[in-house]
């Protein structure tokens, strides 16, 4: 087994005394597509928010390709590669979809004076313009490409979002309700795509109440109910699991 490329170990989190996340432990595979489900109030996005940074744990670890990143900052999370995207998702609503793009997948190793006489902003223009348009393409959205993302349907925005994402060029992605307000043509094709993403060396870790999208992508699911994980298997294992059904879906096996 190879060494994970993710670690929780006995991550709490508590607010006001009650526990959103309780004691969690959590390995991720790398180039695995992993997803968190559980009903709502379960801690899902709070340990997301752990993970990520936004939130410190009251207690626990969390290491990302075997460095501790426990109570970093977002931005030096980000920085190693783990990218997060929010339920609502976020971006520059008075933008066009490829300048939303564009803005995903600026960097700075080109900005010196010297890099710029060398030419070397040029070459990372043209990789970056290549890579937006294929991710459009691939999402079916190129002919919105220069529609203002204020512009969109809801399910539009949150593909507009993951191709933003995605446009960083992560280690691992952190998709939190990817399939919220995507009509089902739409989800088949983000489905094809965190599936593409994966082969191509990226890991993920998603969140998402779709079980029939989440079952469909993940490699392994855990399941999640008041802070803590009740369940960890295959998406075969998980859903025959009498725990997740009668907890998860409110009724006895």
């Amino acid at each position: 087994m190879s060494v994970p490329i993710l670690e929780v170990r006995g991550v709490k989190k508590l607010f006001g005394g009650v526990a959103a996340v309780n004691g969690v432990d959590m390995a991720i595979e790398p180039g695995s597509i992993t997803a968190v489900i559980g009903p709502n109030g379960a801690g899902k996005t709070s340990l997301f928010n752990v993970v990520a940074g936004f939130e410190e744990p009251t207690d626990g670890t969390i290491e990302f390709q075997g460095e501790e990143v426990t109570g970093s900052q977002p931005w030096q999370i980000a920085k190693k590669g783990l990218v997060r995207s929010f339920q609502t998702p976020t971006g520059f609503p008075a933008l066009s979809v490829w300048e939303n793009l564009m803005v995903g997948g600026s960097g700075a190793r080109h900005e010196s004076l010297w890099a710029g006489l060398a030419g070397g902003w040029r070459r990372e223009e043209v990789a970056t313009n290549q890579r937006a348009r294929r991710l459009l393409e691939d999402l079916d959205l190129w002919e919105m490409r220069d529609t203002l993302l204020a512009d969109l349907p809801p399910g539009d925005v949150k593909l507009v979002d993951f191709a933003r994402q995605l446009m960083a060029e992560p280690v691992m992605l952190l998709l939190d309700e990817p399939a919220s307000g995507v009509d089902p043509g739409s989800i088949h094709r983000l489905s094809g795509l965190i599936r593409h993403v994966r082969d191509q060396g990226v890991t993920v870790l998603v969140i998402d109440h779709n079980i029939g999208f989440v079952v469909g992508i993940a490699d392994q699911i855990h399941v999640m109910s008041l802070g803590k994980v009740i369940s960890s298997g295959s998406p075969t294992q998980v859903v025959k699991d009498p725990t997740v059904i009668e907890i998860y879906l409110g009724r006895s096996a």
